[in-house]
């Protein structure tokens, strides 16, 4: 059992590189140094990333290489495809990307953080989240790459703020606050049609392994977003964890919401469903009670990158179907 929630709580963290991050889904490591990018000249601009690393340019990066889905997705805004030469291979999973199609024309893949994936690519620069070990990028660097290091996000702010943090990296940085503009007027509408909810639906996110705890996530903001409260943030616990039964019962969530990304071919959201509602413990449950499991595409709950929006969106539709006719 453990073997199995360490695979999976691998395959999500790498997602949000970042969190899922939800920490098992949702939870990202954070730190307190922050990236910066600064212009200098017109011939040229200066980038300073997480690792307080200077990367100079003398133009806007053509050959772009992205370790992380997230980025994979942010990239496909800023730039033409024909500037990005490698995306992960999770682009190609439709389970958890929301670029499938789009991507299928640029012609390289790279593979978690190792350096043999991106190795005779030569690249004018090379994206790559904290999340990772600081060997991987270490690693590239000493074998000549330009690498930018930035922090994962963990929630919608720290998300948006990567968007135009990247986009100075490539040099698009007004194509960057666009995207941001523009994420932040899904997210109104969202706000205006909710309008004024007098009892918020609480939800437990739930997968294979159970219920997990973070302090700061990508789901909890989707939640607060989407006009629903995750259950979970009542806890205030020191640090994150996964919780037991007992704990999910005195929760007692209207809804537990799922993704839909069968991950390692082994879990389907129709297993997940059966197993929740066979559990007599979480019969016990208002979400037991009335067989109330929200299923969101996992590509959209997971995300951090400008798609973030569509899971609130997704989450506010499922939880308030009426405001959304």
């Amino acid at each position: 059992m453990r073997k199995d929630f360490n695979k999976f709580f691998r395959a999500i963290k790498f997602l949000l590189v970042f969190v899922i991050c939800v920490g098992v889904l949702l939870c990202a490591g954070c730190s307190k140094k922050e990236s910066t990018a600064v212009n200098l000249e017109e011939s040229g601009y200066t980038v300073t990333d997480l690792t307080n690393t200077k990367l100079t340019f003398s133009e806007k990066p053509q050959r772009i290489v992205s370790m992380s889905i997230g980025t994979d997705e942010i990239l496909l805004d800023l730039v033409p495809l024909n500037r990005i030469l490698s995306v992960t291979y999770l682009a190609d999973d439709g389970g958890i990307s929301n670029i499938v199609e789009r991507v299928k024309s640029i012609p390289n893949r790279t593979h978690g953080s190792t350096p043999e994936s991106v190795i005779g690519l030569n690249p004018d620069v090379v994206l790559i989240s904290d999340f990772f070990p600081p060997e991987s990028y270490q690693t590239l660097r000493e074998m000549g790459m330009k690498v930018y290091v930035y922090k994962t996000p963990s929630n919608f702010e720290e998300i948006k703020a990567s968007i135009l943090e990247l986009a100075q990296v490539v040099g698009e940085l007004e194509k960057g606050k666009q995207m941001v503009a523009e994420m932040d007027a899904r997210i109104q509408k969202v706000q205006e049609k909710l309008g004024d909810i007098k009892e918020k639906r609480k939800v437990l996110f739930m997968h294979a392994m159970g219920a997990y705890y973070s302090p700061d996530g990508t789901f909890s903001d989707t939640c607060r977003l989407a006009g629903v409260e995750d259950v979970t943030q009542s806890l205030n616990y020191s640090q994150t964890c996964t919780l037991s039964q007992e704990t999910i019962v005195q929760l007692n969530p209207d809804s537990f919401v799922i993704g839909d990304w069968n991950f390692d071919g082994k879990h389907s959201p129709e297993a997940l469903k059966t197993e929740l509602l066979s559990n007599q413990s979480y019969m016990t449950t208002n979400a037991g009670k009335n067989k109330s499991i929200l299923v969101i595409p996992s590509a959209h709950l997971l995300t951090c990158s400008q798609q973030f929006v569509l899971g609130v969106e997704d989450m506010a539709r499922a939880a308030y179907p009426e405001k959304f006719p």
